[in-house]
């Protein structure tokens, strides 16, 4: 039964499960009706979905606890006789089992995944439903329901709910006085919350030099580095990103990133309601989060939101120990805003706990140093833990699993934690666009912005830093002081300038300003050594820092006089620094103006390699800069000169090093985050702005690379700064950017200055624009010239449906088309990629002109119609790829296309439109070309029979035609199979899947199956419902088979529901097909048993085949085992439908002995989406050299299952092309 609980998600070590099982037991013995017993449940509260559902079925099933009954409702259900007897063997003894399973296998195959759809199903099918269902079904969406599950507390020794009827009454009256109380506890708490909210909200409302700061928008993208080495996720995202163009449209922004987190999450649970959110120090992650809470309070996002909790890491003393109460409501607790009795306190925990409309935001989870956030162990709610241990469990959701979560961090420690505690969906802060630069500066610089704007752009070094805003805000500050005279500043030297006109400021004297550097650089150091950022009256006693300093450096906000706006330290009972780039700073101070020569090299000895220092030696470098150490060197009497040229060229030496290191590094999978590495190393040089010391790191640059994740201006003048150094060029293969701030213009600088060239390897290899500025788009077509593959990805401001995004769209079809009109030569780019940029007609006759220097163009879904479709057809050029899919172009656009149609070597117009009055047309252009047409694809165009008897008169002209879902019935086929006949030379391919041809149109294929070397009669990549192909059928395709002079190349039979009888018919001619898809054909072990056989007496191994989603069970898994030797390529899971064929560690056992036993490595093996976990995965990485590509996706493999994998791959003298998981 538990197993029922583990597939609709509730997880079974849930204390109310247990209850729940005791109750069924209980209602068996004492003849206890199902509606009886949840009227007699005392707990009201809100529930989510998958508890109701699983109740739901749980009181269905004991509702129709006769098993005659249960028989003919499970014929009503129209489950298979085959798939019943399976369930019956399985669970022979165990009747609720086989209920359960029934049950879900109708839920599944009918695709209900609500209670109301699951009732609404069953009343059609005139099945009586107990009362208390409808009525839940009848509510409808009301947030307060009767929760079917006891309020518990965990313990053995729980008291069973009363069942009595003759109680019932008494109570729900006491049920209402409970739940009336729960619910006050509730709101009066979310009021004290919400106005504790405001308060943190309002203290960092922006006020700058004076003046109110408005609000700026922060640039987000989803984050897309390889968070757990999953090569295989990358590309079936990117073979997804066509099915999903639709549904994930315009920008991600604070209102829909929970709604995306939910797409993205697919089956993960505790992912649906999860966001991480990362960028670099000082980007805005905690604005983001103040943000996100003001639009929680004022009810635009969330609006259903309860209880919303806000945690600063930070802020906490992570090595005391605390509860989930104490931890979520410290703010509170230390107000003495709350007072709560202990039995409060515990109703107030449970229903934090169930609360689907819980808020929980963790801010900064990088204040803790991640040497050891890999792995903690399970706690409970209410007993007391390590802070990072609740925080952790919150975030791999066995605490608060229901509650929305958000949680920030900088970059690298948040990747370096173990993948569980990462939600799927991580978002990047890319910082400041240009516009909102100019903005932010306008505000704050009033009617100085023109002086401090030119001034800056006279600095481009520091203006390219100010894409963070923190960076901005301390070089306006800075700026509007009276700083900025020299031409060449860093944003160290910017820190250092104010803190040196600070502490001369009339807020601190001169001597005790000078006095209290070196205090509170030793406060900073002693604080990053403890890891700790909270500071007691006794820590500033400690270090001799007294009250009157304290407030000086604490309430340094705004001086009109002295040009200030900056904050150092926060108190609030406790001090801390008020970001943690100031403590960053003073650590760096203290290490290179108080510590020795010896001290200093032994703490930045592996600087390079810690995630928590990666700021601080950047603040290293960039004070030993000799205008910068002059002036740092003034903040204390107290400062070591000496020894600064030794300390820059250790500095040197670590760099250095550290280049080594990276150049002899070879990539495997995380190519993002090694170029991360890189350009941290640019940075820092760039910082210490000496050539003799960048010069021996240029000779270690790297020459060929791949580029992957965010870029910013900083980034790329930083790395071209070293490339001309040493006259180096680097070449470039595969380039997926997010382009920040002036990025994109200075990297087509940098390529302009011949010090960036592009090669391709292989089709993979390309350059991908995936963001950047509205007013860098004029820039996105230069680098055209320079590649080979381009593609831009259709970000949110080119697609969201306004005069902007308009306006976005023509300028980078111009500057498209410019880039193509400065190439001489035809075909020079391989291929552009377009598709789902709404470019529609005026765009494409922009960009017609330049379409002949491409080979292969893909405007799929950019809102063309017939007026662009006749534009484009005037400039296609021979021997050219085009694909126009989902732009409804109907018939007159396509037949203005295929008048072409003799130039084209692929032309694809899959859902354009097209009927069956323009396929006439179509069919006379395709005559009058005269020539072989390579391919083309004509789905999801419902032209019908008709239009299928017109392509059958120039099938002779054809070698590959895709017709899938185009409304073809047995008409149809017979047409096109007459065409087939007359054929003297084959066609490669024919597909004609997911049309409703049947027996008759299927027959009518399998007589001229000599005419055709690929047949497609399955289910489509999406849709699952094939040509409707039974048992009686196959045997025809069997005899068209065995009439065969030569094998067909590939057939795909897929979602026809032929099961074991139809395989063991097929089984008979395996040797006349060298690929075949079987996938979702109701096959079981017997017929796999069939299969087995026929492939055993192969004297040539298949090419493929693929049984994924078919319930073969160990059983199966066992007989192909046997005759692994004769299938090159085998597939038992399939990774779309993420369904496999139930599959256990007992099954796998059996397939590595095969393995173990081949002669030669197998091709490719699929096993994703059956659930062997860990001990399969240990069974499975002793034959790994067995198996050239491995597919493991969701088959409940951990950390452990990982290890293991991991320890087979280390003994590898080959390596394994790839293997995919998700853990």
């Amino acid at each position: 039964m538990f197993q029922f609980w583990k597939d609709i998600g509730v997880d079974k070590n849930d204390p109310e499960i247990f209850q729940l099982v005791r109750d069924e037991v209980y209602c068996n013995k004492q003849n206890v009706k199902v509606d009886e017993l949840l009227a007699s449940n005392k707990a009201r509260k809100e529930i989510n979905k998958t508890r109701q559902m699983a109740w739901l079925i749980y009181g269905f099933c004991q509702f129709y606890h006769n098993e005659t009954e249960w028989t003919n409702i499970v014929h009503k259900f129209d489950v298979k006789d085959f798939q019943i007897s399976e369930i019956k063997n399985n669970y022979k003894e165990n009747f609720a089992e086989r209920q359960y399973r029934m049950m879900m296998m109708w839920l599944k195959a009918n695709k209900l995944e609500t209670i109301e759809k699951i009732i609404a199903e069953l009343k059609k099918l005139h099945l009586e439903i107990p009362e208390t269902f409808a009525s839940t079904s009848e509510a409808g969406s009301s947030t307060t329901r009767t929760d079917p599950f006891p309020s518990v507390d965990g313990s053995p020794d729980m008291k069973r709910r009363k069942t009595e009827t003759e109680d019932s009454d008494s109570d729900s009256s006491v049920d209402s006085v409970e739940g009336n109380k729960v619910n006050e506890l509730v709101d009066t708490t979310a009021e004290k919350l919400h106005q504790h909210l405001k308060t943190v909200v309002e203290g960092k409302c922006g006020r700058e030099y004076g003046r109110a700061v408005e609000p700026v928008d922060l640039v987000l993208l989803k984050y897309t580095g390889q968070k757990d080495n999953d090569p295989e996720k990358q590309r079936e995202k990117m073979a997804r990103v066509v099915d999903e163009g639709n549904k994930l449209k315009g920008d991600i922004t604070v209102e829909n990133m929970f709604e995306r987190a939910k797409i993205e999450a697919g089956d993960i649970e505790k992912d649906k309601t999860s966001v991480g959110v990362v960028g670099a120090v000082g980007v805005g992650k905690s604005t983001l989060t103040k943000v996100i809470v003001q639009k929680i309070l004022d009810k635009k996002i969330l609006s259903n939101a309860s209880l919303v909790f806000y945690i600063t890491v930070g802020t906490i003393d992570l090595e005391r120990e605390t509860d989930l109460f104490e931890l979520l409501f410290s703010s509170l607790i230390a107000k003495g805003s709350l007072s709560i009795q202990e039995a409060e306190k515990e109703e107030l925990i449970n229903f934090i706990l169930q609360d689907p409309n819980t808020v929980v935001i963790i801010d900064g989870l990088d204040e803790a140093k991640t040497e050891n956030l890999h792995s903690y162990p399970d706690v409970l709610p209410l007993k007391s833990a390590k802070p990072m241990a609740l925080l952790y469990n919150i975030l791999n959701g066995k605490l608060l699993e229901n509650a929305y979560k958000l949680v920030t961090s900088r970059i690298t420690q948040f990747i370096d934690a173990s993948p569980e505690y990462r939600p799927n969906f991580i978002l990047e802060i890319l910082g400041l666009a240009p516009n909102e630069q100019r903005k932010l500066a306008r505000c704050v610089c009033g009617e100085q912005f023109d002086r401090v704007w030119k001034i800056l752009q006279d600095n481009p070094a520091l203006l390219e830093c100010c894409v963070v805003p923190v960076n901005m805000l301390m070089a306006l500050n800075f700026l509007l002081g009276g700083g900025g005279t020299s031409g060449n500043m860093t944003v160290t030297g910017v820190y250092i300038a104010m803190l040196n006109r600070y502490i001369r400021s009339k807020h601190c004297s001169f001597e005790k300003g000078m006095n209290v550097v070196k205090k509170l650089c030793d406060l900073a150091f002693d604080g990053w050594q403890k890891n700790k950022s909270l500071f007691s009256d006794e820590d500033l006693e400690q270090f001799k820092i007294p009250l009157a300093t304290q407030q000086a450096f604490v309430n340094a906000v705004v001086d009109s006089e002295d040009g200030l706006a900056i904050q150092i330290l926060q108190q609030d009972k406790v001090s801390y620094f008020v970001h943690r780039s100031w403590q960053e700073l003073l650590v760096a101070l203290r290490l290179v103006l108080f510590m020795s020569l010896n001290e200093f090299k032994s703490f930045l000895e592996n600087a390079f390699e810690s995630a928590d220092l990666e700021n601080v030696v950047k603040f290293c470098f960039g004070i030993c800069k000799d205008s910068v150490f002059k002036k740092a060197r003034r903040l204390s009497p107290a400062a070591q000169v000496g020894e600064i040229e030794e300390k820059k060229k250790f500095l040197g030496s670590i760099a250095e090093s550290k280049a080594k290191k990276l150049s002899a590094s070879v990539i495997k999978s995380d190519e993002e985050h090694f170029m991360q590495q890189w350009f941290h190393l640019f940075a820092c040089l760039n910082e210490l702005g000496s050539d003799d010391i960048s010069l021996p790191v240029t000779k270690l640059l790297p020459t060929v690379a791949n580029m992957r994740g965010s870029v910013f201006s900083s980034d790329i003048t930083n790395m071209a700064s070293l490339y001309k150094l040493n006259n180096t060029t680097l070449n470039l293969k595969d380039v997926r950017l997010s382009f920040v701030g002036n990025a994109l213009q200075s990297f087509g600088k940098f390529v302009k200055e011949h010090r960036v060239k592009f090669f391709t390897c292989s089709s993979f290899d390309e350059f991908v624009l995936r963001q950047c500025p509205d007013e860098q788009l004029q820039f996105a077509g230069s680098f055209l010239p320079h590649v080979e593959r381009f593609r831009i990805y259709p970000f949110g401001s080119l697609r969201d449906s306004t005069d902007r995004s308009r306006k976005n769209v023509l300028t980078l079809a111009r500057s498209i088309k410019d880039g193509l009109l400065q190439i001489d030569h035809p075909h020079q780019i391989k291929s552009l990629e377009l598709g789902h940029i709404p470019l529609g007609d005026e765009g494409v006759s922009i960009l017609s002109s330049g379409v002949g220097k491409v080979a292969e163009l893909d405007m799929e879904g950019i809102g063309m119609t017939s007026v662009g479709a006749v534009k484009l057809g005037e400039h296609l050029e021979m021997e050219a790829i085009l694909d126009i899919s989902g732009n409804e172009v109907g018939d007159i656009g396509a037949c203005a296309i295929t008048k072409s149609i003799h130039k084209l070597k692929r032309l694809v117009m899959r859902d354009c439109g097209i009927t069956c009055k323009g396929m006439p047309g179509i069919t006379q252009n395709i005559l009058n070309s005269q020539t072989k047409i390579p391919c083309l694809g004509l789905s999801e165009n419902k032209f019908g029979d008709d239009g299928a008897q017109e392509l059958g008169k120039c099938l002779h002209l054809m070698e590959k035609l895709i017709l899938c879902d185009c409304d073809i019935t047995s008409t149809g086929a017979n047409a096109l199979a007459g065409g087939l006949s007359k054929l003297q030379t084959p066609i490669h391919k024919l597909d004609l899947g997911d049309n409703p041809i049947g027996d008759l149109g299927v027959a009518a294929m399998s007589k001229c199956l000599s005419n055709v070397k690929s047949l497609g009669l399955g289910g489509g990549r999406y849709v699952d419902r094939g040509c409707g192909i039974t048992s009686d059928v196959v045997s025809h395709i069997a005899s068209g088979l065995l009439s065969l002079q030569e094998p067909m190349d590939s057939l795909y039979l897929s979602y026809s529901k032929f099961g074991d009888d139809g395989t063991k018919k097929l089984s008979k001619c395996l040797h006349q097909v060298k690929r075949l898809d079987l996938r979702g054909c109701g096959i079981t072990c017997t017929g796999v048993a069939t299969l087995a056989g026929g492939l055993s007496t192969l004297q040539t191994p298949m090419d493929e085949l693929d049984l994924g989603d078919n319930p073969i069970g160990d059983l199966g898994a066992a007989a192909m085992s046997k005759c692994l030797s004769n299938v090159k390529s085998l597939g038992l899971g399939f990774i779309y439908a993420k369904r496999g064929c139930g599959i256990t560690s007992d099954g796998i056992s059996h397939i590595a002995s095969g393995l173990l036993s081949l002669q030669e490595p197998m091709q490719y093996l699929n096993l994703s989406y059956n659930k062997f976990g860990d001990d399969g995965a240990k069974k499975l990485s002793k034959c790994l050299h067995q198996v050239k590509s491995l597919a493991l996706r969701t088959c409940g493999i951990t950390s452990t299952g990982v290890a293991a994998l991991a320890g087979g791959l280390s003994t590898l003298q080959t390596p394994v092309r790839y293997i995919c998981y998700k853990v």
